[in-house]
């Protein structure tokens, strides 16, 4: 009787919840289009419609719609939810007004016109989450993400008391991202039948993969509703091997209809990853380009654009691929971390790297010791780990497959290495050496796992101040050590494993302005004439041009000088009180001017083509190997006419005039990657994703017409591009139209 009373008050707590929850769903029927309703910023805005019931309306109804902003336009697909009624999910991710208009091949669906309103987020909603800097994570409002996840594959597919019981275990628990099955799942340990099934089946087992099971849909959308609540990502297994009810060998055309209709229900969740698969290379009846088919029509019917990967059992996908947004990886391998991030150029998540446990099988018996210790390895190498728990139950109810509760001691002991890392600087870790990893001159983790050093001797920047705190990750106790430190220094360590150093900078020995020179950027073709100051009047300059650090015995600035051949320059600030400013230094390199070409026929402008792409770029491709959807002639570098604003390139084409023999300083200031070409050398490298940042590069130049390019994409989030030079009798600007030509 309690069982069935629990049940109930459940299910009732899930559909008061889905209303309830900061109204994550509004939804607005077609009868009530003159109410204008509001919908929170990256929230779900769900259309509800009445159509016919009759036939298969799965396969039978077309239903779309396209939401205009002014800005940006989404062309969504809507679906049918059973018993004649349709939904179209929306996820506004602008603050303003969005206008939508319906179309279908059913006349009673079709031409249907609104609006909604789209409002600020509240405090607990960042929005999905996206790569940044390459190799890490942050939802859309900017806000760093860190993955700390775990795996629990079939919890949905179990009882409503045990999955009520994994939600309370997740809620007092620090993992942020769950991987989970849609699929039921056949396999040791779980051999139950699941309380739904994704199609209808008849009472010989026998699918029907014409349509969908609208029960199995509503009760997975009620556990992403309960995850969102606890700020946990669902990554999604859409495939797996371990099946008994035929999902694993379904036709291409219902794996199809099936990814339709998943991202159709989900995508407007914005909790939710897709993982193609759990162990890709297990499932004999796909082959590679099936996968590579799955992800384009993921990429093509996924407006949002979520993380998207694929899990290994015994070889791994191509992470390269530019639409896999993360490599997904299974391995226990951690000392390959470093080079798997590097080949892929993309966050690695060793989302299996075995699980802490006590069943026989080789994957499931971790100490608790050596799945903590894994954590932080990935961690210090620029990467993330995934947990799991699988210790024997006399019901088989084992975490890595089931839920219910956590027996082991990792869980405590990786939630205080996400609070370790919520304290890191937002941009992530990067890795230093073997044993540490941070942002260097900033902020140092080292980890010394099972080895145990009595001694260890650092070299940090001599000028920085830092603090040092000595970790027991096991013990989970973090002790300040007394002092400030710099430079070369050496700590002698407690004899115990799993030892952690957190090394922060505190401040600067630097209480005196750092020296300015001019010019900044040392390429010169004939003398140049070196000036330094400082903004303490007090303050007495000493310079060194061999590229030693200045000391009060190096000589002393008095007045400008000249530079005539190769030098390096280094300037510190001292005071009376023995004081110096951080050392400035200005590498001076003697350089040839090119020659300009020889060209005919210039006309004003420049040649341009434009591109457009699904998935995610993180550097700029290859141009020559793709296809552009426009091309022509423009008169600057500009990006102002391109079709939309995300996932676009450009390559821009022709010659610069130089009025004046000289240096000249190009710059390229670009959100997100660019590169610069002039007389076909690379000057400018300022690839990658980030936000409008400024690279410059310098070439001497004699008058004339030289070759000038520039390259350009944008991945998401905001968009800018603009080029600029300076030059003899220029000062720095954008470069004028006067001065672009193409040549027929």
């Amino acid at each position: 009787m309690r069982k069935i009373i629990l049940i109930i008050f459940i299910q009732v707590f899930s559909c008061f919840f889905a209303y309830a929850q900061g109204k994550l769903i509004i939804e607005q029927n077609a009868s009530d289009l003159k109410r204008v309703v509001q919908v929170e910023r990256w929230n779900i805005f769900q259309l509800n419609l009445k159509g016919p019931e009759k036939g298969n309306p799965f396969v039978e109804v077309n239903l779309s719609a396209v939401f205009n902003n002014g800005e940006k336009i989404y062309h969504l697909q809507g679906f049918y939810d059973g018993n004649g009624e349709y939904k179209i999910r929306f996820m506004p991710i602008k603050e303003g007004e969005w206008s939508f208009v319906t179309q279908s091949n059913v006349k009673e669906l079709d031409g249907i016109r609104g609006k909604i309103i789209c409002v600020a987020p509240s405090h607990n909603n960042h929005g999905p989450v996206f790569v940044r800097n390459t190799y890490h994570f942050s939802y859309a409002d900017g806000r760093p993400y860190w993955p700390i996840g775990t795996t629990c594959y079939a919890w949905v597919h179990q009882t409503e008391e045990l999955q009520y019981q994994t939600i309370e275990t997740l809620k007092n628990s620090a993992f942020n991202k769950i991987r989970m099955c849609i699929f039921p799942k056949s396999y040791v340990y779980n051999e139950n039948e699941p309380p739904y099934y994704p199609f209808p089946r008849n009472e010989k087992g026998e699918n029907d993969f014409s349509r969908f099971n609208p029960e199995f849909f509503h009760h997975l959308e009620s556990r992403l509703i309960d995850l969102l609540d606890l700020g946990i990502q669902a990554d999604l297994i859409l495939f797996h091997p371990y099946d008994r009810w035929g999902y694993a060998s379904m036709s291409a055309e219902t794996d199809e209809f099936y990814l339709k209709y998943v991202i159709a229900r989900f995508a407007a969740f914005r909790n939710v990853w897709w993982s193609l698969a759990n162990e890709f290379d297990l499932m004999k009846t796909k082959t590679d380009y099936d996968w590579d088919r799955f992800f384009r029509i993921i990429c093509e019917n996924d407006p949002y654009n979520h993380m998207r990967g694929i899990h290994n059992c015994m070889r791994f996908y191509d992470h390269s691929q530019p639409w896999v947004t993360h490599a997904s990886i299974q391995s226990s391998e951690l000392q390959k971390a470093r080079e798997w991030r590097e080949k892929y150029q993309k966050p690695v998540i060793y989302d299996e790297c075995r699980y802490e446990g006590n069943i026989p099988e080789e994957w499931g018996h971790l100490t608790p010791q050596e799945m903590t210790e894994r954590f932080w390895l990935g961690t210090i190498a620029g990467c993330y780990v995934g947990h799991g728990e699988t210790y024997k139950d006399p019901n088989d109810i084992i975490w890595w497959s089931k839920g219910g509760v956590l027996q082991g001691k990792s869980p405590a002991r990786i939630a205080f290495l996400k609070n370790i890392l919520e304290e890191a600087p937002a941009d992530g870790i990067e890795p230093i050496d073997k044993y540490s990893g941070g942002k260097k001159g900033e902020y140092y983790l080292y980890y010394f796992g099972e080895d145990t050093p009595k001694t260890w001797k650092f070299n940090l920047p001599e000028n920085v101040k830092f603090q040092v705190d000595l970790i027991d990750t096991w013990n989970m106790k973090i002790t300040k050590l007394k002092g400030i430190y710099s430079g070369s220094f050496e700590l002698h360590l407690p004899v115990t494993k799993y030892l952690a150093l957190r090394i922060q900078k505190v401040g600067y020995y630097f209480p005196i302005a750092p020296v300015q020179i001019s010019p900044q950027l040392g390429l010169f073709y004939k003398p140049v004439r070196v000036k330094l100051w400082t903004g303490d009047k007090d303050a007495k300059i000493h310079y060194t041009l061999d590229g030693s650090v200045p000391t009060k015995k190096s000589p002393l600035y008095t007045k400008p000088f000249i530079i005539k051949e190769n030098k390096v320059l280094n300037a510190i600030a001292f005071n009376d009180k023995n004081e110096k400013s951080r050392m400035t230094t200005v590498k001076f390199v003697k350089a040839r001017l090119k020659s300009p070409v020889n060209v005919t026929n210039l006309f004003p402008g420049l040649k341009y083509k434009y591109y457009e792409y699904e998935g995610e770029w993180t550097l700029l491709p290859n141009f020559a190997e793709l296809n552009p959807v426009d091309s022509g002639m423009i008169d600057k570098f500009t990006i102002a006419h391109a079709r939309r604003h995300d996932q676009i390139g450009y390559v821009f084409e022709g010659f610069v005039k130089i009025n004046k023999d000289g240096i000249y300083t190009f710059y390229c200031s670009s959100d997100d990657g660019s590169k610069l070409w002039v007389a076909d050398s690379l000057i400018i490298n300022n690839d990658g994703l980030h936000p409008d940042e400024e690279v410059a590069g310098q070439i001497g130049l004699r008058k004339g017409f030289y070759p000038i390019k520039v390259h350009f994409f944008e991945n998401h989030g905001n968009e800018a591009l603009k080029v600029s030079y300076k030059g003899p009798d220029l000062e720095k600007q954008i470069i004028p139209v006067n001065v672009l030509f193409h040549e027929e």
